[in-house]
């Protein structure tokens, strides 16, 4: 399997659209986020990308619980 950098935090993860969330943000990885503008809401991630890279400057992940150590 191929390897991509996270649309949100660029986090190396698996290209596998709907897999395991992002181990950093929790952002799940679909595939389809060029088809979404940035503060559109993901209809499976339920947040914006806009929305997740706020909380990530935060020092949040994508429900608001603190990041993980990268």
């Amino acid at each position: 399997m191929e390897k991509i950098k996270c649309p949100i935090c660029g986090t190396i993860i698996d290209d596998d659209p709907y897999g395991e969330p992002c181990p950093f943000c929790a952002w799940v990885y679909t595939g389809t986020e060029e088809c979404y503008a940035p503060d559109e809401k993901d209809d499976f991630n339920l947040k914006s990308r806009d929305e997740v890279k706020a909380l990530l400057n935060a020092g949040k992940n994508k429900w608001g619980n603190p990041l993980p150590k990268k």
